[in-house]
């Protein structure tokens, strides 16, 4: 198994700090396609984008599993949904949690890291996916992890 880590340095504090993680695996946990429910004529402000995710921190085991989904509607119909369990290994992720009152959790610094990952990867996927197909006309466009990061952070 491939065992690199990519270091990151990022100011945090007024201090520079070395970030280690790597991506482990990237699981399928659900996928659907309906392309035949897409007009011939779709243009592509008539495709209705969304994004969830959800994390399960292993402190323990310096791991990070990220839930991270897609979804294509037009009109009420869903024209794709993709779900994909991306795990990452972080040395001493502790420091990234701070886990809240309310049975919250708070992820410091690394999360643009890994949703970046799991965009991209997720971009990847898709073009796979739907080669072939009307939606293939419509690849997940590029997105900025910082403003998916408090989107999908406001949600929680």
């Amino acid at each position: 198994m491939l065992s690199t880590f990519i270091q990151t340095k990022m100011l945090m504090a007024d201090k520079k700090q070395n970030i280690q993680m790597r991506l482990d695996s990237v699981s399928e946990m659900g996928f659907s396609l309906n392309p035949g429910l897409l007009d011939d004529n779709a243009k592509e402000q008539e495709i209705q984008l969304g994004f969830s995710s959800s994390i399960e921190p292993d402190v323990k085991n310096d791991k990070m599993a990220l839930i991270f989904g897609v979804k294509y509607a037009s009109k009420e119909n869903t024209l794709l949904e993709s779900i994909y369990k991306f795990v990452f290994s972080v040395v001493n992720l502790e420091q990234f949690i701070k886990y809240n009152g309310d049975k919250s959790i708070t992820i410091n610094q690394i999360m643009p890291h890994l949703l970046s990952v799991a965009v991209g990867t997720t971009r990847g996927i898709l073009v796979v996916k739907t080669a072939g197909t009307k939606l293939s006309q419509f690849p997940l466009p590029m997105i900025d992890v910082n403003q998916l990061n408090e989107m999908l952070s406001t949600r929680r």
